[in-house]
């Protein structure tokens, strides 16, 4: 059956890129911290497919986004990651957020909506939000 560009946990072959991401176009105003440097973290699952076994599974996802990117009057992030492992496949996601989608008190979440690379003739969809709070903004409260 066909390679389709497939990502091993062995690493033997290289990944194209998936689908770029234009989802979610909720900007409300919100001027406060909107380039500021910050980053997400996240954490999903992708649809199941069937793979050239007809194996029926799914992948986890989890990461951190690269640092704001601005655009227009708001801000996306890039993603890159590579999902779990499932019988010695792994699928490989680079994409870029929607824009900012501010929920309360200047809080703020990002769509991404994709399709992850090729690997053993299947690929996976994936749909998710990333998380509110920035992991790497850790706020100085006192000495412990």
């Amino acid at each position: 059956m066909s390679n389709c560009g497939c990502v091993t946990s062995k690493g033997n072959n290289a990944v194209s890129p998936a689908v770029a991401n234009t989802y979610g176009q909720n900007y409300r105003g919100n001027n406060n911290n909107r380039f500021t440097n910050h980053n997400h973290e996240f954490l999903a699952s992708t649809n199941y497919e069937k793979d050239d076994d007809c194996n029926i599974h799914n992948h986890r996802i989890a990461g951190m986004t690269g640092p704001a990117i601005r655009n227009g009057v708001t801000h996306v992030h890039k993603i890159e990651e590579i999902t779990d492992t499932f019988c010695d496949h792994i699928h490989k996601i680079c994409d870029t957020t929607g824009p900012a989608i501010y929920i309360s008190n200047n809080k703020h979440v990002h769509l991404i909506k994709g399709v992850t690379s090729c690997c053993d003739g299947h690929d996976h969809d994936y749909y998710f939000t990333t998380l509110i709070e920035d992991p790497t903004n850790v706020p100085n409260i006192g000495k412990c």
